[in-house]
């Protein structure tokens, strides 16, 4: 059985978007750089068409080192045009608009019907909360696009000059209509993709640091001062439970307050630089 969050105002922004390719030249996909696959929305694939795409592996500064370097070596074996970047900060972001503006040209686009425009188009996806807004704000210079840390906070397309030889599309973040594999949905909750109203906190941040443990990313023991022979992840946040003093009256273990301060560290990077996942 699938899993599946899709409000209307994106099923109506796939439409948009394919109405709006006979208008673009380059796509510009962001990617959230700890997870790159599950952060892909295969569902873009038969709106965006064969438009040339350029993949901003976002978040990098969160992200391992070593396993962005290898993803970005991934997909340029793949012929696939990929840049890191930390939006928040504008850290190749200027990097990634001249490497969209040479795929542009490369193509050898014209605008459409055989005529020069003065700017290339490029149109900025990707799921949400990956960091589309953020990075079309660094893009432009100001703020010109909304942002927020909840998924969903862009409701409407703008388009934003950004280069004398680029504008972009902005547009809200889309869900795939159906989740099928668990790893994926996981990968997603877990940075904050989906509303976390929708999710079990305890289980994910259960899941989480069974995650953590596999990558040998363990620095959540020190953090939270879990011993090294508590291994069981529901023992583990209850001992993290009380030496964190989140505790219900009585003194038990506030797991469910745990829970949440586990997933907000990670997604924060207080746990350390992590990738989930490696090509």
């Amino acid at each position: 059985m699938g899993l599946s969050w899709f409000p209307g105002h994106m099923a109506k922004a796939v439409g948009e978007i394919r109405q709006s390719m006979k208008l673009i030249d380059v796509v510009i996909e962001i990617l959230d750089a700890r997870a790159p696959r599950a952060t892909a929305n295969p569902y873009l694939d038969e709106a965006l068409g064969t438009k040339p795409r350029v993949l901003v592996l976002n978040k990098a500064d969160l992200a391992d080192a070593r396993s962005t370097q290898a993803w970005l070596e991934a997909l340029r074996e793949k012929s696939v045009a990929a840049a890191p970047a930390d939006c928040q900060r504008g850290a190749g972001v200027k990097e990634a608009i001249k490497l969209a503006e040479q795929v542009a040209q490369s193509s050898g686009l014209d605008g459409g019907g055989g005529r020069l425009r003065r700017r290339f188009r490029t149109v900025v996806v990707g799921i949400p909360n990956v960091g589309k807004s953020s990075f079309i704000n660094r893009a432009a210079g100001r703020s010109g696009a909304r942002t927020g840390d909840r998924p969903g906070v862009t409701r409407a397309k703008q388009w934003i000059v950004v280069s004398p030889k680029l504008e972009m599309l902005d547009t809200p973040g889309i869900m795939p209509p159906r989740v099928d594999d668990p790893a994926v949905w996981f990968a997603l909750a877990a940075l904050g993709c989906i509303d976390d109203s929708l999710l079990d906190i305890e289980s994910l941040s259960q899941g989480l640091i069974s995650r953590l443990c596999e990558l040998g990313a363990v620095g959540f023991r020190e953090r939270y001062g879990v011993p090294d022979d508590i291994v069981d992840p529901r023992l583990v946040l209850e001992h993290a439970s009380l030496k964190r003093g989140c505790l219900k009256s009585g003194g038990e273990p506030d797991t469910e307050r745990c829970a949440n301060l586990i997933v907000r560290d990670f997604r924060s990077g207080k746990l350390g630089r992590i990738t989930l996942e490696m090509p």
